[in-house]
């Protein structure tokens, strides 16, 4: 009997409703090992995650000397970050090989790609008020969904542990630029939670190279989280983000390949909501974990030319879900087993003025369930997990993963490995994106299908840490624009895009007062036999922090390598190189009394001339004074 979609619908209200409040999770703590979420959605210690993954605590992120957190992506191997231009300017984030719209990211458990494009565009998430970045690699579609091929990023701000503290600060510098925030978090009675604001102004300079206007950025950002205990066993957890700002650019005006200074503007704005209920229980003797939660996340675009309004998009996107773990011990070995429910909606609404063609309104719809099982036995570990997508514009898409690992503890190695197969569903530009005379969407596209593997070791020694992991992966059906055509449109690719590499990181307590974390990436890229652009083959990063307990004075200072790469000339269509490049980044801080600290932060150090893009110009050299106040 085939299973339609009023059967699946009635399924998922059924499984909705049970979530009743005496249901939802469990807190693996663990006082030895690192928390991670990413890994299996479930709150578990580092040491049983069988797949590649880097967290990124508040320190390493302020050691980039940036007031973005994508600069601090640049210290995770097998990342790399592309900035069309100054501050505000697209930010893509690409994870081995793969596309920007391959990484899935999350921001307090909300999934914030723009479902225009399908990516998230790292350019207004201010690395202020971020707590943690957890970066898992390779694909995890089984878990996550079709929009985790390349890997998971997963944000998180201040407020979400409950730690008490309080922060404040105001900086200036360079390209008239200043900046601002403050974040509060702490306990009251049974609510505890953080909330984070913050303010960046900058005058830019000219993108398109030509010495003509600045082109300028503005952004403001209210974010919170919470958790509010109903019970011994329950609890309630939410968190809300609301972003705005306006950014000039340039762009090709004359169609000649050339960026041109023009007098362009977008004013955007991000609104973004999540609520869990959770709850411990126990049934027949085992321990239920139970999550119920929806999210929304809505992000609006209006376009400008000398002041004119142009344009409007707007993306939407409702997600609910179910999931319940349950944990036994049996047979020599611990169990954890995680069934999920979900379902997702995302509306796209685009508008050009009365009677334009390009005006539509769009939806995707989609469905899921899945389940996830570990097992650990001593030092091994086993990890299974299988997703089933029901989806109402493509085929079903059935994606699995499986890991491994094994540790040595007369050694401090272990060995870890997985194998997994991931899908991105086209996104809802590609379908029906319509630029008169431009671009038109292509409704008949398939999804993009990606397996690969992975192999690596994690080393602990006395005052250091290692870790190198070896990957490859095969992409089939890559989704890509023909420009051959007129209007150009997107098309699904006959050949393979295969990748595969080397990721190293490691840890060093050189001293008492000094540390050193550093990481590396080799990388080959390539589709039908030629290297993907924007892919460099080799990355690199470094970090030393320096941190004196008897003196005020304290610094760090890091130094992220991109290799050359390739890119296209959109005036010939020829490739063109992009030269490798390295930026060196710092902070400097003197403390003055118990809570406050006047500090010097620097970007592009060495006033590096480099392109991320081709035919965008970057920002030199870049350096800011500020007052923190902290309790």
């Amino acid at each position: 009997m085939p299973f339609t979609r009023t059967a699946r619908r009635s399924l998922f209200a059924l499984l909705l409703v049970s979530a009743s409040p005496a249901a939802l999770a469990q807190d693996y703590s663990d006082d030895t090992d690192r928390i991670v979420v990413s890994a299996f959605r479930v709150l578990v210690p580092e040491s049983e995650v069988t797949s590649s993954l880097t967290v990124l605590e508040a320190e390493r992120i302020e050691a980039s000397g940036s007031a973005f957190a994508a600069d601090a992506l640049r210290a995770v191997p097998g990342l790399t970050v592309s900035r069309s231009g100054p501050a505000g300017s697209l930010t893509q984030v690409r994870a081995r090989g793969s596309e920007a719209n391959h990484v899935l990211v999350l921001i307090d458990g909300i999934e914030a790609s723009n479902p225009f494009t399908g990516e998230y565009d790292f350019a207004h998430t201010p690395s202020f008020g971020v707590e943690r970045i957890e970066v898992l690699h390779g694909e995890q579609s089984a878990l996550w969904g079709p929009d985790a091929i390349g890997g998971v990023i997963s944000i998180r701000t201040v407020g979400m542990d409950g730690e008490e503290g309080a922060s404040l600060f105001a900086e200036g510098g360079s390209f008239d630029t200043w900046r601002t925030g403050a974040a509060v978090s702490g306990e009251v009675g049974y609510l505890s939670g953080g909330v984070t604001a913050s303010a960046f102004s900058s005058g830019g300079f000219d993108v398109s190279g030509t010495g003509g206007q600045a082109d300028g950025y503005d952004a403001r950002l209210l974010g919170g989280a919470g958790t509010l205990d109903l019970g011994p066993d329950l609890r309630l957890e939410g968190a809300l983000r609301l972003a705005s700002h306006e950014s000039e650019y340039d762009s090709d005006t004359d169609f000649d390949g050339r960026l041109d200074d023009a007098d362009l503007s977008i004013e955007g704005r991000e609104s973004a909501a999540r609520l869990a209920l959770l709850a411990d229980t126990k049934l027949a003797g085992l321990d239920f974990a139970h999550e119920a939660a929806l999210s929304w996340f809505d992000t609006r675009s209006e376009n400008f030319d000398t002041g004119a309004f142009t344009g409007t998009t707007q993306g939407t996107r409702w997600q609910g879900y179910y999931e319940a773990t349950a944990l036994w011990t049996g047979f020599g070995a611990d169990h954890r087993l995680t069934v999920l429910a979900e379902r997702e909606s995302e509306r796209y609404v685009n508008f050009a003025g009365a009677g334009a063609g390009q005006n539509q309104t769009q939806r995707i719809e989609n469905d899921a369930l899945a389940a996830d099982y570990d097992l650990t036995a001593g030092p091994v570990r086993i990890h299974l997990s299988a997703r089933r997508d029901m989806n109402d514009r493509f085929e079903d898409a059935t994606t699995w993963r499986a890991g491994l690992s094994r540790g040595f503890e007369s050694i401090g190695g272990r060995m870890r490995a997985s194998i997994g197969e991931g899908v991105k569903n086209p996104g809802v530009f590609e379908l029906f994106g319509f630029f008169p005379g431009f671009f038109s969407g292509n409704p008949n596209l398939v999804p993009e299908r990606s397996r690969g593997w992975e192999i690596g070791w994690d080393q602990e020694l006395a005052d250091a840490s290692l870790s190198v992991t070896w990957f490859e992966a095969r992409l089939e059906d890559e989704i890509f624009t023909d420009f051959g055509v007129n209007p150009a449109t997107a098309r699904n690719r006959t050949g393979e895009s295969r990748r595969s590499g080397l990721e190293i990181s490691g840890e060093w307590q050189a001293a008492r007062d000094l540390k050193v974390t550093g990481s590396a990436a080799f990388l080959k890229s390539e589709e039908n036999g030629v290297a993907e652009i924007r892919r460099p083959e080799q990355t690199a990063s470094l970090a030393i922090f320096w941190e004196p307990r008897n003196s005020p004075l304290s610094l760090a200072v890091s130094a992220d390598h991109v290799g050359d790469r390739t890119d296209t000339d959109f005036g010939t269509f020829q490739t063109v190189t992009l030269n490798a490049y390295t930026l060196v980044g710092g902070r400097a801080s003197w403390r003055i009394g118990d809570h406050a600290a006047l500090y010097l932060r620097g970007e592009n150090l060495l006033d590096e001339k480099y392109e991320d893009v081709f035919g965008y110009a970057s920002a030199g050299r870049g350096l800011y004074l500020g007052l923190r106040l902290q309790r």
